[in-house]
């Protein structure tokens, strides 16, 4: 199928550019909407730039394909979004500053008040007489941000007797990684029932606990709303057998450089790499500036003309060299994708987490400012 970019801008030329698959984004948010039924909603979680894939795109196309609300981490990003005319939800799920408290109530963000002093200081930067909503997180064993659950009855009292916050949400965030979590996603689940039986008159609050994973493996979780994350991007592909997902970022670059080394020569910083062979190298204008952590990005594979080529040599600040031995007819100027589909072969941003780290990291850390080309 033809692929039309929709917004490309500056990366029309760019030597190294992230690449937006919009119809990607929707197939996955229906493919949540049809798990959740009509009666959920849908908070899409686009803290950290959307997870690396840019927070301005990804919100506006988010909001269009079916989700409720937005979650930001903090006020700059709930302010950005504003600046860019968005008008739904917007949910700060972290921490504030007391600093922060009068932006979140000038841009109408709603906070997830996690401790007193946090709601003290969000009510002391609100005006009497129109209490501003709020959402609290109850701690049911993250042990981060949250109110201790045994406290939440005593946190909603003392929150009502100050008049200016208005009780409109409260949630929890589970610390569960894989579906073998599930015994302690359950019980985190179970705590977070007795901490709003604290209170007996709370009303029709928005209920909300499950992540991606919590909503793919615990059903009891998804309440009246999730959060969705990961799964908007197409992470936890595979879904468990409940949703199908597919990627939405690809991460390009253009071929800017050509050599012949002997065998015996190095690549690289440190010289580290010596060459096996007479070989051919490929260079491509990225590096760990861009986000291409050393750990992660060493001697990881490129596709080149639908073909993997490994990286050689440490990952230098802006630049990569790959080995173009086995692919002779690869140009300059050819594209080479980092992450994403090229031929038949596609590189996911699993393949470069390293043991303890998270596939979220890869993306999250692709600098911001690289441009974006949005595909419709």
């Amino acid at each position: 199928m033809l692929r039309i970019p929709v917004e490309a801008g500056i990366a029309a030329g760019a030597p190294a550019w992230v690449e937006l698959d919009l119809a990607a984004l929707r197939h996955n948010v229906r493919e949540f909407r049809r798990v959740l039924g009509p009666d959920r909603e849908l908070v899409a979680v686009v803290k950290a730039n959307a997870y690396g894939h840019g927070l301005r795109e990804i919100a506006a196309a988010v909001l269009r394909a079916g989700a409720a609300q937005l979650a930001v981490a903090d006020v700059a990003e709930g302010a950005a979004l504003r600046a860019h005319g968005v008008q739904a939800p917007i949910l700060v799920v972290g921490p504030m500053a007391p600093g922060e408290c009068r932006d979140a109530v000038r841009h109408r963000l709603t906070p997830c008040l996690g401790s007193r002093e946090q709601a003290e200081a969000l009510a002391a930067a609100v005006r009497p007489g129109a209490p501003f909503p709020v959402h609290v997180e109850i701690d049911t064993g993250m042990h981060r941000h949250g109110v201790p659950a045994a406290s939440f009855g005593a946190f909603v009292r003392e929150l009502r007797a100050r008049g200016r916050l208005l009780l409109t949400g409260v949630c929890t965030h589970f610390q569960a990684l894989s579906p073998g979590d599930l015994p302690a996603m359950q019980a985190q689940l179970a705590a977070f029932a007795r901490a709003l039986a604290l209170v007996r008159d709370l009303g029709t609050v928005l209920r909300h606990a499950a992540n991606t994973l919590g909503t793919l493996v615990c059903p009891d979780a998804r309440l009246d709303a999730v959060r969705i994350g990961g799964g908007l991007y197409g992470f936890e592909r595979h879904g468990h057998g409940v949703v199908s997902l597919l990627p939405v970022l690809s991460l390009k670059a253009r071929i800017v450089g050509l050599r012949v080394v002997e065998a015996g020569d190095s690549v690289g910083y440190g010289g580290r790499y010596r060459c096996t062979r007479l070989t051919r190298l490929g260079l491509l204008p990225v590096g760990y500036a861009d986000g291409l952590s050393r750990g992660s990005w060493h001697e990881a594979p490129v596709l080149v003309r639908g073909r993997r080529v490994p990286i050689v040599g440490l990952v230098s600040m802006n630049q990569i060299v790959v080995d173009l031995t086995d692919v002779p007819e690869a140009g300059f100027g050819d594209e080479a994708v980092l992450i994403g589909r090229q031929g038949d072969d596609q590189v996911h941003a699993e393949e470069r987490v390293q043991p303890g780290g998270s596939a979220y990291e890869v993306t999250t850390m692709l600098r911001r400012d690289l441009p974006r080309v949005v595909m419709g």
